[in-house]
């Protein structure tokens, strides 16, 4: 397998769609739709994170110290992933709004786009893991103190 940069990923497009640049055009419109709603569900997850930490998370920090760096942490990430997310795939831009020189020029400044806001959304989901591993750090901190 090759990995394919915007212009050799059109003309494979083409290839498969028979030259038919109309249901290219459809194709990315719909990648534009997923990124869109997988970045929704993750928006979802970081706001039940947000909402967690309102709830428990003074009880948890005032646990220990390393309970408040770790929960500190986490909110840090989802808020960062949150920030990735908005600016990336929730940054609405009509495809139809935006024209280059010709049809195949356009597609391909579309597919550079659509590879932009997904590698957005891959570093969105990499922050937001890692703020979740962080609040299980501060809840296993907090976990020990109380046990103790």
């Amino acid at each position: 397998m090759t990995h394919l940069d915007a212009k050799e990923e059109l003309e494979f497009l083409e290839e498969i769609h028979g030259g038919d640049l109309s249901k290219v055009f459809g194709y990315l419109r719909e990648s534009f739709t997923l990124l869109q709603t997988r970045s929704q569900m993750l928006l979802g997850l970081a706001t039940i994170c947000l909402t967690i930490t309102g709830f428990s998370g003074p009880r948890m920090a005032a646990a220990s110290p390393y309970s408040r760096v770790f929960i500190g942490a986490g909110l840090c990430f989802v808020l960062f992933s949150v920030v990735c997310m908005v600016c990336g795939p929730l940054n609405l831009r009509w495809i139809t709004a935006w024209k280059g020189e010709d049809v195949r020029s356009t597609l391909v400044a579309h597919l550079n786009r659509r590879n932009f806001k997904t590698w957005l959304y891959k570093t969105a989901m990499v922050l937001l893991l890692a703020g979740l591993t962080c609040y299980l750090g501060s809840v296993l901190c907090y976990l020990s103190v109380v046990q103790s």
